[in-house]
């Protein structure tokens, strides 16, 4: 197997079935950070393109996802399949292709089984205006009047993001606390003159558009005062 290393696209040619080879890029079009070199993985209902890459002069391609026949999407060149991931986070879907000549003969054929993930948070600590992208922040301890942090969500689907259609819900010991206006990604904590203590961080992200794509995460902070304004 080999693959391109990139945040989206990914050759797999498997299960080639004829020595005409047919290679299959996958892109999922699911949001990561500008920094991130890893895979964009699908989540619940979200859009994934397969793009099916042959040799062949001319070819006609079948197209079939989870076992079934997806006409509208083969015939004559057209090598390119988009279909939503399944709603299952952990399920996966099997995308498979025959190419054939305009004999009818078939040439080629592959098939690959694209997992579905659920989403997730990262934390980062924001540092005199710059995101530490080096570390993602499992506990924080807070030794300054104020700090600030990023939450990145990743594998929400693209479109949903730039539209702004995910909700963030921050809290702090059960109580909610509101984050940036311009960005809910950041939230700014304030310590108390003279305190010391610790408080857990919890943030829930919805996708109000496809709710099944949600995701949770905590950030337990210490700190040498007593409590925090937000």
């Amino acid at each position: 197997m080999k693959k391109f290393i990139g945040p989206l696209l990914f050759l797999i040619p498997v299960l080639t079935f004829a020595q005409t080879s047919v290679d299959l890029i996958w892109e999922a079009k699911t949001y990561t950070p500008a920094f991130y070199r890893g895979r964009s993985l699908p989540t619940a209902e979200s859009l994934v393109r397969v793009v099916a890459m042959t040799p062949i002069k001319n070819p006609i391609f079948h197209w079939r996802k989870d076992g079934l026949d997806i006409k509208s999407a083969s015939g004559a060149g057209k090598n390119t399949f988009d279909y939503r991931a399944a709603s299952t986070p952990g399920g996966a879907n099997l995308i498979q292709v025959s190419v054939t000549g305009p004999d009818g003969s078939v040439a080629a054929a592959a098939a690959v089984r694209i997992p579905v993930v659920t989403p997730k948070i990262t934390f980062y600590e924001v540092r005199d205006g710059q995101i530490d992208y080096r570390h993602a922040l499992k506990n924080l301890n807070i030794a300054t009047d104020q700090t600030k942090v990023i939450a990145e969500p990743f594998y929400f689907s693209l479109t949903d993001w730039l539209n702004r259609r995910l909700i963030f819900n921050w809290s702090a010991n059960s109580q909610p606390i509101a984050p940036a206006a311009e960005d809910p990604r950041f939230l700014t904590l304030l310590t108390k003159a003279d305190a010391s203590g610790e408080n857990l961080i919890n943030l829930k992200i919805t996708n109000a558009e496809h709710p099944l794509q949600t995701a949770t995460a905590k950030l337990p902070v210490s700190f040498g005062r007593t409590g925090f304004e937000f």
